[in-house]
C-alpha cells in the first residue's frame, strides 16, 4: 500500500478532520494560499504553544504578511517583532 491508499482509508474511516483552522475569509480576501498558512504556522509552533502561535498568526495577518511570498519581502526586523509571541524568533527565521 501507497501512502495516498493509506490517507484514503483513514479519510474513509474517520472523515475531513479539519486539523488546521485555517482562516479562508483572509486568504479569499488578500487572494492567498491557505496552504501558506499551515506551513507557516506548522513553523512558528516548534518549542511553544498554540495560543503563542495565534498571536504570531494574528500579527502577521494584520499586516496582511501571511503568505511566503509576502514575508519573501518583508522587512527582518519587523518579521521578527511580528512573530516573537511564538518564540525563538531568530531560529524559525532560518527556515
Amino acid at each position: 500500500m501507497n501512502l495516498l491508499g493509506l490517507y484514503n482509508i483513514l479519510l474513509d474511516s474517520y472523515g475531513y478532520q479539519n486539523w488546521w483552522p485555517v482562516d479562508i475569509d483572509y486568504h479569499k480576501t488578500h487572494n492567498t494560499d491557505p496552504k501558506d498558512e499551515v506551513i507557516i504556522g506548522a513553523i512558528l509552533t516548534q518549542n511553544t504553544n498554540w495560543k503563542n502561535v495565534e498571536k504570531a498568526l494574528e500579527n502577521l495577518k494584520n499586516y496582511k504578511l501571511l503568505s511566503l511570498k509576502a514575508i519573501k519581502h518583508v522587512d527582518i526586523e519587523l518579521l521578527k517583532e511580528l512573530i516573537r509571541p511564538s518564540g525563538f524568533s531568530k531560529e524559525k527565521l532560518i527556515y
